[in-house]
């Protein structure tokens, strides 16, 4: 197979398993294909990376959420 081939194989396949791979559960061999993959593809790794920053985010996302629902809630039983 030739390797434009297996690198397209390899973005699909990397993204596709995405999300596997930064929560941990990806298989030892799929961590090693996607590794080896982002080692030289900018574009997979930069997905990877912004996939990173939301799954970091997401907590802080929660949580102002919650305090922003809780603040239109006093609002609105204030006004009312």
């Amino acid at each position: 197979m030739s390797r434009v081939l297996w690198r397209m194989l390899d973005h699909r396949y990397t993204r596709a398993h995405a999300s596997e791979y930064l929560d941990g559960q990806l298989p030892e061999p799929g961590r090693r294909r996607i590794d080896r993959h982002t080692a030289v593809c900018p574009h997979c790794r930069a997905l990877l990376a912004s996939l990173r920053r939301v799954v970091e985010t997401l907590p802080v996302l929660r949580v102002c959420e919650s305090s922003l629902a809780d603040g239109v809630l006093e609002r609105l039983r204030r006004e009312a």
